[in-house]
């Protein structure tokens, strides 16, 4: 009995070790298992998102152990839409993200002005970049900032810095700085003749006097470079004290030998000429200049395209609002063409009224008559200059005689 007593005693001590073994193992760890939570887990529409904070978690982990250098951003800009004419140069200008402020980069719009330590056509004014390329100087003005590495600036600012005129062509929205049509003071008491020519060939297909003979004008323009004249526009009445015997060539209606024979003669003696054309005439009238003409001569440097009415019609008889008409439709015709907007008027036939004179001083800084002899600074009205007839007869002496007293 007793063995029997010890042999159970003995089975229920390896029952119970076995026991004890089996929770120690599955319920005594010191790490606890928990029911998992379904609403927790990323379906499918979640998985990116999911490998997105992966990415992004991995990225700190480098980052921490390695310093990355961000990328600095650029400045947003975009093109204005609007259509800068600058000197005959189509200017390309932006704006700056929400910004309405016009901006053109700083070296393009100093080289359409013309501009670089001295202006051309007004040498007293000073435009640079400063050292650093970061600031453009006007006149001791600063403004412009860098952008994406690049020097922008305000493009009216700089225009009223400079009192260069903006005209807008209602027609079509070009938007046009012409740097000669600037006002200015004139200067005091200057002779100045100023010659009015025609056409210049020998075949004279109209009135034969209006046609000087290509001769004659090369002899005219010798004369001229051998005894020290100089051959200047209406704007370079603003730097006069440049020239020591300033003469103006005018050619009023624009006929097209003054393409084929003067211009040639001008560029053989790098003479300066302004050109009357008549705003009507310029979509192929027989014996009148191209267009393309007109262009390639306004961009050489030695022509300047002014001017002489839409219809040639005479002006003392047209009342304000005809004249209005006649006034900038022709301005609007050259500075299609040209890309630079005419300052100067001659009036077709040399006649004009006071209300002429009123009309024109509205659009134009200067009117032309069709003779009277010298023009003096101080003397004449800029609206009412005088002329030097040059003719088919008019020889080398009284040419001489007409500009001796230049100065």
């Amino acid at each position: 009995m007793k063995e029997t007593i010890l042999a159970i005693i003995l089975v229920l001590a390896i029952l119970l070790g076995i026991a004890a073994g089996i929770y120690f193992v599955f319920f005594d760890s010191d790490e606890t298992f928990a029911e998992p939570d379904i609403s927790d887990t990323p379906d499918s529409t979640d998985s990116e998102e999911l490998y997105s904070s992966a990415a992004d978690t991995s990225t700190e982990m480098k980052t921490s152990a390695e310093p990355v250098t961000e990328e600095p951003t650029e400045t947003l800009l975009s093109e204005s839409g609007k259509v800068f004419i600058v000197n005959g140069v189509r200017l390309p200008t932006y704006v700056k993200e929400q910004n309405e402020t016009i901006l053109a980069q700083a070296e393009e719009y100093l080289a359409a002005l013309g501009l670089g330590e001295l202006g051309a056509a007004h040498p007293d004014e000073k435009a640079m970049v400063s050292f650093d390329g970061q600031q453009l100087i006007v006149n001791e003005t600063v403004f412009g900032e860098s952008l994406n590495g690049t020097l922008y600036v305000p493009v009216y600012d700089i225009a009223e810095q400079m009192d260069y005129p903006v005209w807008v062509d209602d027609t079509y929205g070009g938007i046009y700085i012409t740097t000669a049509a600037k006002s200015f003071e004139l200067p005091q008491d200057v002779n100045v003749p100023v010659l009015m020519y025609h056409a210049v060939s020998d075949d004279c297909w109209g009135y034969e006097e209006l046609f000087v003979s290509p001769s004659d004008m090369e002899k005219q323009l010798a004369w001229l470079v051998d005894n020290g004249y100089d051959t200047i526009w209406f704007e370079d009445l603003a730097h006069i004290e440049d020239y020591d015997k300033p003469v103006i060539l005018t050619f009023d209606d624009g006929y097209d030998d003054n393409y084929t024979e003067l211009f040639p003669l001008l560029q053989k003696y790098n003479a300066k000429a302004t050109i009357f054309v008549i705003g009507q005439d310029v979509v192929g009238i027989a014996h009148k200049l191209t267009q393309t003409q007109m262009r390639e001569m306004s961009d050489s440097g030695l022509v300047s395209i002014q001017a002489h009415g839409y219809t040639h019609e005479d002006m003392d008889a047209m009342d304000e609002q005809t004249l209005e008409y006649e006034l900038t439709e022709t301005k609007k015709v050259i500075a299609r063409i040209t890309g630079r907007v005419p300052y100067v008027l001659c009036y077709p036939t040399g006649k004009y009224s006071t209300t002429t004179l009123e009309v024109a001083q509205r659009h134009y800084s200067f009117g032309l008559k069709m003779t009277g002899g010298m023009y003096n600074t101080s003397v004449d009205d800029p609206y009412e200059i005088s002329r030097y007839y040059i003719a088919r007869s008019t020889d080398i002496y009284t040419f001489a005689s007409y500009i001796a007293d230049a100065g």
